[in-house]
């Protein structure tokens, strides 16, 4: 969006005539807007700061808010990242079942026919009982208006059940009372060696250092300082790990993506 169509979204936005606004980290870093209640991140953000700057557009100046985060199972690191750098818990909640999904719409079509019992104009609407009472009873009538109603309030569900979440590993606990700001997880070795692993992904792709460690810390149990130096060329990307890690994270980096492209990875020789 240019400038101007910005100022438009935002007045928009501020004044209640949107509800929902779909927005990047660029923009969620400059949003100040009073009447926000809810952030939902669609992903979570390798880099824990991005995640304080995106939930940051709710409860601002003392106000509260809630924020929401769709995340898969593979990516409890990233949410223990973000539990150390806050100091606060992320709790896990299951995802509504299709039963679960199925029974609040129902809830809600209940509620706006109960609200709509109590119109004053009801009876403008008799004709169309009177013409179709010869081939129904009322209460079939009656169903039919109703699931004609839920469908044309878009309450359709979808089958797929979404499977439980099962924990893969136990996520790595913060120090509530550790107010450093540093990693709690194991210590590195000083005298440890480290190698140097090539990936095919660079600034070309957008990668940046965030994505990188997010990403090894994802998919191994290295922790962030325990990731680096790190160099991003314009083609490729060539990331430090300890020795001892080179091979299970090369082999953890070939079964996964980075912004959505699989790189090719192997250890890097000058």
């Amino acid at each position: 969006m240019d400038q101007a169509q910005r100022d438009r979204v935002m007045s928009r936005l501020r004044d209640g005539t949107a509800e929902l606004l779909v927005a990047t980290d660029v923009a969620a870093r400059g949003l100040d807007v009073d009447t926000l209640t809810h952030v939902v991140n669609y992903d979570v953000p390798s880099a824990p700061e991005s995640y304080v700057h995106r939930i940051g557009r709710v409860g601002r100046a003392g106000r509260e808010g809630v924020a929401i985060t769709l995340a898969e199972p593979r990516e409890q690191r990233l949410l223990a990242n973000i539990e150390r750098l806050t100091r606060q818990p992320i709790t896990v909640e299951k995802v509504p079942s299709v039963a679960d999904l199925r029974a609040a719409q129902l809830e809600q079509t209940v509620g706006a026919i109960r609200e709509s019992l109590g119109a004053d104009d009801l009876e403008e609407y008799y004709p169309v009982l009177h013409a179709l009472r010869g081939e129904a009873d009322p209460r079939t009538v009656a169903l039919a208006v109703i699931r004609l109603y839920h469908e044309a309030a878009g309450n359709t569900v979808d089958e797929t059940e979404i499977p439980d979440f099962a924990q893969r590993a136990e996520r790595p606990r913060f120090d509530r009372d550790d107010r450093s700001g540093k990693d709690k997880g194991a210590p590195r070795n000083k005298n440890e060696k480290s190698a140097f692993i090539y990936i095919s992904l660079g600034r070309a792709a957008g990668i940046r250092p965030g994505d990188l460690v997010g990403c090894i810390a994802n998919e191994t149990d290295l922790v962030g300082r325990e990731i680096g130096p790190i160099k991003i060329t314009e083609k490729f990307s060539v990331v430090g790990v300890p020795e001892r890690s080179i091979t299970k994270v090369i082999e953890a980096l070939k079964h996964t993506t980075i912004k959505g492209k699989k790189p090719t990875v192997r250890p890097y020789t000058e």
